[in-house]
C-alpha cells in the first residue's frame, strides 16, 4: 500500500507541471500563455513524428519517454526563462533540477529509470538525448511563430539569440527550422490569423 500512495504523490505533483506557465512567454507579454506541461507533450509528440525520418538510428519509445520527463523537475523550480538560466549557469540550474528529480521520485521502483531518463537529456549523453535538446528548442520556436501570428511582437530575440539553436546538430532539424523562419518572414506585417491562411 505504501508504494501506491508514493505513486500517487509523484503523480500529483507531476501534474503541477499544468499550471506552471512558460516564463519567457510571460516575460514577453503573452497573455495565458502555454504551460510546461503543454510544452513538454508538444516536445514528445514532434518526437514520435520526427525520429523516423532522422538518417540517424533513434529509439523512438526511449526518446519520447526522455520528453516527457525533461522538464519534471519545473514541478517544484518553475521554469526559469533562459536570459536568467545563463545567469545562473547551466551547471547550476541542472544540478538543482537532478535533486528535485531525486526528491520527486524517492525510492519508486522507476527513480533509477526517470533519473537516467533526464540525465542523458541534460548531459547530452546519448543520441536520444540530443535529439530531445534539439526538438526542446525546435518546439519554442514554433510556438514563437504561432505567438506572433496571434499579434504578438516581443519575441524577436528568441530567433536572434545564437543559444537557441546550438543543439540543431541534425539536418532535418536544421531544415523544419530554416523552413520555419522562411515561413515567418512570408507573413504580413501584424497578421494574426491560423497557420496556413496567409497564403490563401
Amino acid at each position: 500500500m505504501e508504494a501506491e500512495r508514493g505513486l500517487l504523490d509523484i503523480i500529483l505533483r507531476a501534474n503541477e507541471l499544468k499550471t506552471i506557465p512558460r516564463m519567457g512567454w510571460r516575460v514577453r507579454g503573452v497573455r495565458d500563455g502555454e504551460s510546461v506541461a503543454e510544452h513538454s507533450y508538444a516536445v514528445a509528440l514532434i518526437v514520435m513524428l520526427l525520429a523516423p525520418r532522422l538518417s540517424e538510428t533513434i529509439d523512438v519509445s526511449r526518446a519520447v519517454r526522455i520528453a516527457l520527463v525533461h522538464d519534471l523537475p519545473e514541478h517544484m523550480l518553475g521554469d526559469i526563462h533562459a536570459p536568467a538560466s545563463h545567469m545562473l549557469g547551466e551547471d547550476v540550474k541542472e544540478a538543482a533540477e537532478l535533486r528535485i528529480l531525486l526528491d520527486l521520485m524517492g525510492d519508486d521502483g522507476s527513480a533509477d529509470e526517470v533519473t537516467g531518463l533526464w540525465q542523458e537529456f541534460a548531459e547530452r549523453s546519448s543520441v536520444e538525448g540530443r535529439l530531445v535538446r534539439a526538438v526542446d528548442k525546435l518546439e519554442m520556436f514554433t510556438q514563437a511563430y504561432l505567438y506572433e501570428q496571434e499579434g504578438n511582437r516581443m519575441l524577436a530575440d528568441f530567433w536572434d539569440w545564437p543559444h537557441n539553436v546550438r543543439d540543431f546538430e541534425f539536418p532535418e532539424i536544421r531544415a523544419l527550422y530554416e523552413e520555419l523562419k522562411q515561413l515567418r518572414q512570408r507573413r504580413p506585417e501584424g497578421w494574426a490569423g491560423r497557420p496556413g491562411d496567409a497564403d490563401a
